[in-house]
């Protein structure tokens, strides 16, 4: 049987740290844009679908908003 890598880490949004930024500086960095901001002011989503588990977006938060 062959050895599979592990799944990728999926990050989520911390709604309490994050501070819905107007030019999010994580979904700036994210090369498949899986950062998804539905209503201004509200904290985004990490789409499961778009997001493959790189954690830039941790890195790049200013606000440690994106948790692993």
């Amino acid at each position: 049987m062959p050895d599979h890598p592990p799944p990728p880490k999926m990050p989520r949004v911390d709604g309490v740290r994050c501070q819905a930024c107007r030019k999010c500086v994580a979904r700036q960095v994210c090369r498949t844009k899986a950062i998804v901001a539905i209503d201004p002011g509200e904290p985004p989503f990490i789409d499961p679908n778009l997001c493959y588990g790189c954690l830039v977006c941790m890195v790049a938060c200013p606000y440690q908003a994106i948790v692993g």
